[in-house]
């Protein structure tokens, strides 16, 4: 039981925040000529992490229940249109849905894999916890303060429905 936590806490869940990072990261590489995207496990900052990257997505894992995904070169590219914002911030809640139901359909199919149930189970959690449009409230440590993936969206969505009623 204790060997079943400890590699949920340590295993499963920063996989699962690595993917619905990775859904953030790849609509900021594919729909621009040069953006780069930073993901980290843990805090957003470089100090004391394993650092690699693949082609231009570069990671920062250290350890952490959170995660981040930021543009690395945000200066030198245009900004992102209303689309490409809404594209990066709907992702990462998909990539986490899309594994969760994938785990699901494994722990329903091949009985022999006995993580493939919590694996789904911490992918839907964190579907949940992103797509609710709230800013995060002290108790989430390294997110505190920080909008939702479901804020920014509903934020982004409300934004580019004024711009066409006014103009």
């Amino acid at each position: 039981m204790i060997l079943d936590l400890l590699t949920i806490f340590f295993i499963l869940l920063p996989i699962s925040i690595l993917i619905h990072e990775l859904g953030h990261a790849l609509p900021i590489v594919l729909s621009t000529k040069s953006g780069e995207a930073n993901i980290f496990l843990g805090t957003p900052h470089k100090e004391n992490k394993l650092a690699f990257s693949i082609r231009k997505i570069h990671f920062y894992l250290g350890l952490g229940l959170s995660g981040f995904c930021l543009i690395s070169n945000y200066k030198d590219i245009p900004p992102l249109s209303n689309v490409q914002r809404l594209l990066v911030d709907a992702c990462g809640p998909l990539f986490s849905l899309i594994a969760g139901t994938l785990a699901y359909g494994l722990s329903i199919s091949a009985e022999s894999f006995q993580y493939a149930y919590p694996f789904a189970a911490v992918n839907f959690c964190l579907f949940l916890t992103s797509v609710i449009p709230v800013t995060y409230p002290g108790f989430f440590g390294a997110l505190s303060g920080y909008p939702s993936d479901g804020l920014r969206i509903y934020q982004n969505l409300r934004e580019s429905f004024n711009d066409k009623t006014i103009g």
